[in-house]
């Protein structure tokens, strides 16, 4: 449970901070940059969720981590924009409403989603390694 939350707070944090930017720059209704938005927010999920990248085994696992989690994003923005109801919020003065169908929204329900999802299959052991007996080496006899 506890790494389904820690998934939810970093995913939350990654889309909070690009849909912040897209409201911002005025840019957050527009479709094209909903994609390059939730692409960058699956891309820094994939890098800051589950194992972080100096205890990664390789340099590239955080590499591919970052670039699937790119495609990911824009393939649920894609599914978002696709099949979510197109319903719209009232806020305060400086954001205005926003949509379902908009990239400040995708931004924070793909951080969220990949967040978690990232989070729980990648995040490891709680417990520590138990120590492995060496094996002997085999004398000649």
């Amino acid at each position: 449970m506890m790494r389904v939350l820690l998934g939810l707070v970093k995913g939350l944090a990654a889309g909070a901070a690009v849909a912040y930017l897209l409201v911002a720059l005025g840019v957050a209704q527009s479709g094209a940059l909903s994609f390059v938005a939730c692409a960058l927010v699956g891309a820094l999920v994939g890098i800051i969720c589950g194992r972080p990248p100096w205890r990664a085994e390789t340099i590239w696992t955080p590499v591919v981590k970052a670039l699937f989690g790119g495609l990911v994003g824009a393939a649920l923005c894609f599914v978002g924009r696709r099949f979510l109801p197109d319903a719209h919020l009232a806020l305060a003065a400086p954001v205005g409403s926003i949509g379902t169908h908009d990239g400040s929204f995708l931004s924070i329900a793909v951080g969220v989603l990949y967040g978690i999802f990232v989070e729980v299959d990648d995040g490891g052991s709680d417990k520590p390694p138990a120590d492995k007996p060496r094996a002997e080496a085999q004398r000649p006899q």
